[in-house]
C-alpha cells in the first residue's frame, strides 16, 4: 500500500478491511469483486471525490492487488487519498466499461466468477448489460453487501471521527437555537447553523441540514429552509449533521416560540420517553425489533395524534451525497431480527409530526457499547426549547 497525502486510517486497518472482504468473497466463490459504490470504495482505499457522477470503479481480485479506476480528470485525488498502488485511467473519449472488462481479462479473470454490486446506484442497467456482453465467458453474480458487512462494526478510529462529528452537529443546533426570534427567517437560521458547522470543522454533508418552522412547513418531511419568517406561537425544527473525514453524526431538536400548547407538551414528553426506551434496549444481544417495539408501543399508546409506522433508527457512519445514513446496511424496525453488537452506530429518531402543531421531538446518534448504548450527541438537551 502507498501513503497518500491525506490518510485517515493506518495501513493495518485498510488491510484488515480488505482481508475481511476477501474472506466473504471466498465464501461466495467469487474470483473478483467490482465495486462502484462511493462509500465502499472509500472504505477500502481512502479515495474520495464528489465527482462520482462520472464512472468510478474498484476491482478487488481474490488474489493480487486491487485496481482503482478513478475519473480521468481527477487523477490528482489518487495521490491525495488512495492507499491503493495500482490505478488505471480511461480518457473522456474512452469507454470505462470496456476498460474494466479489459482489466479483468488482464488479470486472467475473463472466465471467472465476478461479483458486482446489484444494489449500487452507480452501475446503471445499461452499463451492467454492456459489461456482460464484454465478458461473455465470465459469470456475474450479486456482490452487494460484501463490503457493507465490514462497515457495520466501527473501529476505534471511525468512532473517534463520529464523536467529533457529533460535537459539530451539536454546535450547529445550538447556533440555530440561539438565532430563533420572531421575525427571523428560516434562511437566517440556516446561515447560523451552517456557519457553526463549518467553523467547528465540518465537511460537506450527505444531505443538507433540515430547518423548518410553523405547522405547514415543518410537517413536510425532508424539507429545508426557505424565506419563511418565524411568527409567534410556532414550532421550529432542526435536523443537523456533522461530518469529519466522511463520517456523519446527526441529531434533531425542536423549539417553540411562545406559550407551548398542551398537545405539544404531551407530544414532547412522549417523544423523549420513547427515545429513552429505545436507547435502553440498544445493547449487545438484543434484537433490533425489540428496541423498535419499545418505542412504538410508547408512542402508539399515548394520547397524541401520531402512530409510529416506520423505522425508529438507521445505521449511520460514512456517507456521500445523496444520503448521510447507512440504513441500507441496518435499520431498527419491526422486521429486523438481527441483534446489536458493540461498535454499531445508529441515528435514533422518535420525532413526531402532529396535526395542528407541526414537527416536534428529538433524535440522537448513539454507539452500541459492551455496557449498552452511549449517546454521542448529548451536548444539547433533548427537552423542548421554549423561546
Amino acid at each position: 500500500m502507498r501513503t497518500p497525502l491525506h490518510q485517515f486510517f493506518p495501513h493495518e486497518e485498510f488491510q484488515t478491511r480488505l482481508d475481511g472482504v476477501r474472506t466473504r468473497m471466498d465464501e461466495r466463490g467469487l474470483d473478483a469483486l467490482l465495486l462502484t459504490t462511493p462509500e465502499n470504495i472509500f472504505y477500502l482505499t481512502g479515495y474520495q471525490t464528489p465527482g462520482y457522477y462520472y464512472f468510478i470503479g474498484l476491482i478487488v481480485p481474490l488474489n493480487g492487488e486491487p485496481i482503482l479506476v478513478p475519473p480521468p480528470h481527477e487523477e490528482s485525488l489518487v495521490a491525495s487519498y488512495s492507499v491503493i498502488d495500482d490505478y488505471r485511467l480511461f480518457g473522456d473519449t474512452e469507454d470505462p466499461i470496456f476498460g474494466i472488462a479489459g482489466l479483468l481479462g488482464e488479470l486472467g479473470l475473463g472466465h471467472g466468477s465476478i461479483g458486482v454490486e446489484y444494489d449500487s446506484w452507480f452501475l446503471n442497467i445499461r452499463d451492467y448489460m454492456r459489461l456482460r456482453l464484454q465478458l461473455p465467458a465470465a459469470t456475474l453474480h450479486d456482490g452487494s453487501g460484501l463490503v457493507e458487512s465490514g462497515r457495520l462494526i466501527k473501529s476505534d478510529v471511525e468512532i473517534g471521527y463520529m464523536r467529533d462529528a457529533a460535537d459539530i452537529a451539536v454546535a450547529g443546533v445550538k447556533a440555530g437555537m440561539d438565532a430563533i426570534a420572531v421575525g427571523t427567517s428560516e434562511r437566517d437560521l440556516a446561515a447560523a447553523v451552517t456557519s457553526a458547522q463549518i467553523q467547528a470543522g465540518s465537511e460537506y454533508s450527505g444531505l443538507p441540514p433540515f430547518i423548518t418552522t410553523g405547522e405547514q412547513h415543518s410537517m413536510q418531511v425532508h424539507s429545508t429552509w426557505s424565506d419563511r419568517v418565524i411568527e409567534n406561537n410556532e414550532v421550529v425544527f432542526f435536523e443537523v449533521p456533522g461530518v469529519v473525514n466522511r463520517y456523519h453524526s446527526a441529531l434533531t431538536r425542536a423549539a417553540f416560540v411562545g406559550d407551548p400548547p398542551d398537545q405539544l407538551l404531551r407530544g414532547s414528553e412522549v417523544n423523549q420517553d420513547a427515545l429513552r426506551l429505545a436507547k435502553e434496549r440498544i445493547r449487545p444481544g438484543v434484537t433490533a425489533s425489540e428496541a423498535f417495539e419499545a418505542a412504538r408501543q410508547r408512542i402508539d399508546d399515548a394520547d397524541v395524534p401520531y402512530v409510529q409506522g416506520r423505522r425508529i433508527a438507521y445505521g449511520i457512519g460514512t456517507a456521500f451525497p445523496p444520503g448521510w445514513d447507512e440504513g441500507n446496511i441496518f435499520s431498527i424496525n419491526a422486521n429486523e431480527q438481527r441483534a446489536f453488537h458493540s461498535g454499531m452506530t445508529f441515528h435514533v429518531i422518535t420525532t413526531m409530526r402532529l396535526p395542528g402543531v407541526g414537527a416536534i421531538g428529538c433524535s440522537d446518534t448513539v454507539l452500541v457499547t459492551e455496557g449498552g448504548c452511549e449517546t454521542l450527541t448529548d451536548g444539547v438537551s433533548n427537552q423542548l426549547f421554549v423561546v
